[in-house]
Formats: C-alpha cells, structure tokens, sequence
C-alpha cells in the first residue's frame, strides 16, 4: 500500500495540473468503486488538492450548485456547491493523468501500485473510473483488486447515502494519529500515543495510523535505523531519548523518499517511465544479505505481524 511519500508525491503531481481545471465527465465502470452522484461533481471547478495520512482529496466547486443551501458543519464541505472527492489507493489502486497535447500524448503522471499497463493505451480492464477535465487531459483511477475507492462527500448525494458516508469518513479521519510532518508533532505527542502499545514491537505498533499517519512497512524499517532502534524491542522499553530521535528518523526517512519522488517504483513523470528512486536510498528496506550503511555487518530481514521487518542488528541496540 502506497505510504505518505508516495500519496504526497502524486498529491503535488495532481496539484500543477488539475487545480482551475473543469471536471466535464465522470465514468464510473465500477459502480462499487464510486459512492455516491458522480453527476454532483460534473461541471464542478478543482479548487485544491490535499492529502491525509494516506488519503488523497480533491475539493470541488460546483457553480450550478452555487446558490443551493448550505450544509451542515462537515469539515469536507460547507453547502452543495462545496463537495471534496476522497481516494484511496489500497492495495493495488493506481491514479494515472494523462496530460492532452497537439502532438499526441502528453505528460503522464503515474502513482500507486506497480503494473506492466500502466504506460500502455488508456482505459484498460483495470480502469474502474475516468475523470475528463476541461483541457482534454483525462485521469484514471485504476485498481486490479477493486479494494481501492473514490467517495464524493456533499449532500447533493443522495441523503442516505451522504450520512452513511460522512459517518464513515468522519470516524475514519478521527482515528488517524498526527501528520508526521507538521510542525506540532514531537516526539511527546509520539511516546504518548505509543504508550496505548506499550506491549507491543516498537515497529508494528509504529505502523498502527492511529498512532502516526502515513507509516507503512517501508518507513517504520527505515525510520527504527536512522534512530538505531530494534524493531523488536517492547515500546515500554523505550526511553525519552529513543523517541526523540525516533521523531527525527520518521520525518527525515519521510523527507528524503518525498524528495526522490517516493518508494513505489511506480510515480513516473512522463511517458519515458521515470521512476521514484527512494529504494535506491534505502538504508535497510529490501536490503537483506547486503551490508549495512552504517556498519560491516549485514541487513537482516525478519517477519513481525505478517510483514517483513529489515533491520541491521549490530547498529540497531
């Protein structure tokens, strides 16, 4: 599942290119992948882009809708005219835009799972919803698994179906821990939250969002090596210092995969298939056998919770 780099790669991706842009058409292929009326959110104008935790929103103006009345205080949107369009990538969930040009296909900004047809012609039998926007450029959300979704948040939506929703996104949202890189969180809000896990590995109660947000497999592994931290040590075995250098090795892992454009293998840039490079700098993920950055011993991979766990044991006590 794409973690925080990788959503926030393809968020300021979406961002150069879709915000001021018209949405003319939605396609829903899969009726089970979009919740709600699509037709709410045609002729509606990309106001912004924003990402949370691994969430991806997109918020709408509809100008039809402009004069309707408003809504409750729902923090996704204030009247009928206001709607946001959640995503979420999942599992195998690929969010492709193809940029319209003179000379043929444009810029192609691919995130999300890693397939063979991502750079082949568009639609294809993964492609479950298509956005035509008023440029003529086109994104597709694309999911092999159909585990991923896209919801329109707006009272416009049927009513039922709007508070189903909003329930859902409300609890879902309230749940997540602090964005890691915001500058509020520390490494005391961290201890606090961990300390609800305090029996448990430091690295999978690490990936638990209502903890942190946005850490998955690969950025816990990274984060316990900069901070020279056993993934298998009891978080009630931490001390002050540990989570204070903990904070430091979650947000500079994260900072560093953003900057080389995530770790999916799978954010290309154009049609040429540029990818994110992040692994290439990887200290310990995906790196078993192969000898540690910061030591001549060896990068180990273990299994906690179902996942695999890459750590050096020598560097990290």
């Amino acid at each position: 599942m794409p973690e925080l780099p990788e959503v926030e790669t393809i968020r300021r991706g979406l961002e150069k290119k879709i915000v001021g842009l018209t949405i003319q058409k939605i396609q829903v292929l899969n009726p089970k992948t979009f919740i709600g009326n699509e037709k709410k959110a045609e002729e509606a104008k990309v106001e912004g882009v924003w990402r949370r935790a691994k969430m991806l929103g997109v918020d709408l103006t509809n100008v039809i809708l402009s004069e309707t009345k408003d809504l409750d205080s729902s923090p996704l949107a204030q009247n009928d005219s206001k709607v946001t369009l959640l995503f979420h990538l999942k599992m195998t969930g690929q969010l492709i835009f193809v940029e319209e040009s003179v000379k043929g296909e444009g810029e192609r900004i691919i995130g999300g799972h890693p397939t063979p047809d991502m750079k082949g012609d568009l639609p294809n039998k993964s492609t479950r919803v298509i956005f035509e926007f008023s440029n003529g450029s086109k994104l597709y959300f694309n999911d092999q698994r159909k585990f991923g979704w896209v919801k329109l948040i707006s009272e416009a939506c049927d009513q039922k179906v709007f508070d189903n929703e909003k329930l859902k996104i409300d609890n879902l949202l309230g749940k997540l821990g602090p964005e890691p890189l915001e500058k509020d969180f520390n490494w005391e809000i961290l201890k606090s939250n961990l300390l609800h896990h305090k029996s448990q590995p430091i690295k999978v109660a690490l990936m638990d969002q209502s903890v942190v947000s946005g850490i998955g497999n690969i950025y816990s592994s990274e984060a316990l090596f900069d901070a020279r931290i056993d993934p298998r040590r009891k978080v009630s075995t931490l001390s002050d210092n540990d989570f204070k250098k903990l904070v430091e090795g979650i947000q500079k892992s994260l900072k560093v995969s953003i900057e080389k454009g995530g770790s999916t293998r799978a954010h290309f840039v154009d049609v040429d298939g540029k990818k994110g490079y992040f692994l290439d700098y990887a200290n310990v993920y995906g790196k078993e056998g192969k000898k540690c950055n910061g030591c001549p011993g060896l990068v180990k991979k273990i299994q906690q919770a179902g996942r695999g766990t890459y750590f050096c044991s020598t560097c990290q006590k």
